[in-house]
């Protein structure tokens, strides 16, 4: 055992000889530059050939072969460890210990003004330590999956400092690809979807940082399409009726349901701080980013939840309060800035969906209603107050969600159609209301204070009124006539037409200062004629026909004349 002890220690001692007279005539190389003798004398007589191809320069020739050198000063720790020399651990100490070396004389080099000598040793650095740390967890099980995502995590971070530092692009892009590849690697072999996921956070922190520092952003689409495919699997394998598969780290589903709300947390950090503090425009990745990023982690989370029974309280509240924050950035921040009117839109896009989403998981079921009529009359109210079109477009939108969401829309629907009646929450009532209330506020505004985008805010705050007329309507028929009109399903037809002519001549008179309602008029006579063709030709006779088609058709002669626009005076 001693002569194999002394034979090994004999061989390391002859390599690393080698390998140190290597470097020294490399460095010898690179000292003397172009000339008349060397290396300068090959290149000249390579470039003088015949057809060259690829002509390499004598520093990049140099530079390969320090590359290699490194490479192989690696494996003299792999031989001690393979050898028994050392015990493994060791072993693995010294290569990490070796790669991060490397970097530092990355570091070195890029200071000293060798810019190409600091990248390679940057990569071979990489291509060092990635690898070794997943032989170390995979092959020898010195490192568990959750100390190997650790050392990942800060190697990656040790080699995107030493790119950033000196500006090594292509460095950089090293450490991402490796850092990413070797993440899924480890999930590949140690099934720990926690620990992955987490260093995958980490990883992708480190390249918004640098976003924010202006530096390779298109770096920031490698990590999302791998951060986002193991969100979806973390929240797709969580919610299992018998749990994660065979072979996967336990993990707890509340524990994963938190873990899913970093990722609309880091990217929504990210957009704030590049939009917000630097003032930059807003990206299509991070509009892209930032909604899959919402989705994942809030979806995801509440799936997680509704999946054990538990209540999606309080990812509720968070999204109201994210929502909130979005509409202060909007109005606070991008509105009062030049140049900003993207980050405007969006921020309060994104506060209004927030504040949807964030009311459907509070779970108030019939205070849902009231709170999206609230909302609505709220939004509509300010941005009249204000003169902000984008306010009022969301308020008619929380309306119309309330409306629907109270079986309102569905209700005028078949109103209108002559199709049965359902049951109404007294609080559809309120919503009809606010509508009606929303639609004077806007359509009382001066002439002068309507922009062109006002139209369709005032058209679906519209569109909800007369879905609650069709529906009163039908309510009080019922209530008068009720008795009379079920016994004939003819009387019943000319009533309803009625009720249709009646509703279409008064909003076609309102549309005489409106002119968004002559949408909804011809959208209502279209339905109109289908009524009559489909419900009261079947269920009339000739005597209930007559009225109905002399009803249809006198509207139809009235309609051109009385949605004529009002001329104005002087």
């Amino acid at each position: 055992m001693a002569d194999r002890l002394a034979e090994l220690q004999s061989a390391v001692q002859e390599l690393a000889g080698s390998v140190r007279r290597l470097e020294a005539r490399v460095l010898e190389l690179e000292r003397r530059g172009p000339g008349p003798n060397g290396l300068a004398r090959h290149a000249a007589a390579v470039a003088e050939a015949p057809s060259p191809e690829i002509a390499l320069s004598q520093g990049t020739l140099a530079l390969f072969g320090r590359a290699l050198l490194v490479l192989a000063g690696a494996y003299v720790a792999r031989a001690l460890t393979d050898g028994r020399v050392v015990p493994p651990g060791v072993g693995v100490a010294l290569g990490l210990a070796y790669a991060v070396f490397f970097q530092f004389r990355a570091d070195r080099a890029a200071r000293g003004g060798r810019r190409e000598s600091a990248v390679f040793h940057a990569v071979a650095s990489c291509v060092i330590a990635f690898p070794l740390l997943w032989e170390t967890t995979a092959r020898f099980g010195l490192l568990g999956p959750r100390p190997a995502c650790a050392a990942l995590v800060a190697f990656f971070a040790l080699g995107l400092g030493v790119a950033w530092r000196q500006g090594l692009a292509v460095a950089a892009g090293a450490a991402t690809g490796l850092a990413l590849a070797t993440a899924v690697a480890l999930f590949m072999a140690t099934r720990d979807l926690l620990a992955v996921f987490l260093a995958l956070v980490a990883i992708a922190a480190g390249l918004e940082w640098l976003a924010y520092r202006e530096r390779w952003l298109a770096l920031r689409w490698w990590a999302a399409v791998v951060l986002d495919a193991v969100a979806f699997l973390l929240a797709a394998l969580v919610v299992r009726p018998h749990g994660l598969p065979p072979g996967y780290v336990p993990l707890a589903a509340p524990v994963a349901g938190w873990a899913l709300l970093a990722l609309p947390a880091l990217y929504v950090a990210g957009l704030a701080a590049r939009t917000l503090r630097r003032g930059r425009p807003v990206t299509l990745f991070e509009v892209t980013q930032g909604t899959v990023a919402v989705l994942l982690g809030f979806g995801g989370a509440w799936k997680i939840l509704a999946a054990r029974g538990d209540s999606p309280l309080a990812l509720g509240v968070l999204a109201l309060l994210l929502g909130a924050l979005c509409y202060g950035a909007a109005f606070a921040f991008a509105e009062r800035r030049p140049g900003q009117g993207r980050n405007f839109y969006f921020y309060s896009t994104a506060g209004g969906l927030l504040m949807l989403g964030g009311t459907l998981e509070l779970g108030l079921r019939t205070g849902l209603t009231l709170v999206w009529t609230g909302l609505g009359l709220t939004a509509v109210g300010l941005g009249r107050r204000f003169g902000r079109t984008t306010l009022r477009a969301h308020g008619a939108i929380y309306l119309l969600a309330a409306a629907f969401g109270a079986g309102l829309t569905s209700a005028g629907v078949r109103a209108l159609a002559g199709l049965p009646p359902r049951e109404l929450p007294a609080l559809a009532w309120a919503v009809a209301v606010g509508a009606a209330l929303a639609w004077g506020v806007l359509a009382g505004e001066r002439a002068a204070a309507k922009p062109a985008g006002a139209r369709l805010p005032r058209l679906l705050l519209a569109l909800v009124a007369v879905l609650s007329l069709a529906e009163a309507a039908r309510g009080a028929l019922a209530a008068t006539l009720g008795p009379r009109l079920a016994l004939d399903a003819g009387a019943e037809a000319v009533a309803r037409s009625a009720v249709l002519v009646a509703l279409v001549l008064g909003l076609a008179w309102l549309a005489r200062g409106q002119p968004e309602l002559v949408w909804l008029v011809y959208a209502l006579v279209a339905a109109g004629a289908v009524k009559l063709l489909l419900h009261d030709v079947r269920a009339g006779r000739p005597a209930t026909l007559v009225a109905s088609l002399g009803l249809y058709g006198s509207l139809l002669i009235l309609l051109p004349r009385l949605a004529k626009p009002r001329e104005r005076s002087g």
